[in-house]
């Protein structure tokens, strides 16, 4: 038997362990207490924190789940803002204000679905997220704090290149983004 991640705008399918979905987070529908990523301050955030940032908009929560409510994994994603002068060679943004940014500020699997693909598939639905608001919200650039130097390597698999203010802060220009999420939907 054949299954997939569907994303709830049905533009496209990936192979993997259970039939999940790309959902907005919502703490009454998804299962949050039997998630266990292996990383207790990412659990404790899913667990007790999301629905509250959630509702303040501080941020928002995307979960891959099953159509029971099991979470297979997560992200989180907020406006936030850089600026120009940790870019390496600046890339010819404006040099005096502010970049706008997509901070892509946790990214977690349970371990149950570890090895199946899952990071890079949460990964790709944030930049397709990041993505679409950045056509009504202006957002030059995806950024993300790896949380080690093994989180620093799958960014950079993905094209995120370091910031100078530090090695594990990283970004992604929004251009390639938009690049990296049309290859994955064609």
């Amino acid at each position: 038997m054949r299954r997939f991640v569907e994303r709830p705008s049905g533009t496209g399918i990936s192979p993997v362990a259970d039939v999940l979905r790309f959902e907005l987070f919502d703490k009454a529908k998804h299962d949050r207490d039997s998630f266990d990523c292996g990383v207790p301050a990412l659990n404790d955030y899913l667990k007790t924190k999301l629905g509250q940032h959630s509702k303040k908009s501080l941020t928002r929560g995307y979960v891959l789940a099953s159509h029971d409510g099991k979470i297979a994994g997560y992200f989180t994603i907020a406006a936030s803002r850089i600026m120009v002068s940790v870019i390496p060679d600046g890339r010819g943004f404006p040099a005096r204000m502010p970049l706008p940014t997509t901070l892509l500020g946790r990214l977690a699997v349970d371990l149950k679905f570890r090895g199946q693909g899952l990071g890079g598939a949460l990964l790709v639905e944030a930049l397709r997220v990041a993505v679409k608001v950045s056509e009504t919200i202006a957002s030059a650039a995806i950024e993300v704090d790896a949380k080690d130097e093994q989180s620093r390597a799958f960014y950079a698999k993905y094209g995120f290149e370091s910031l100078t203010d530090d090695r594990l802060h990283m970004y992604l220009p929004m251009a390639t983004a938009r690049e990296l999420v049309q290859q994955q939907s064609g």
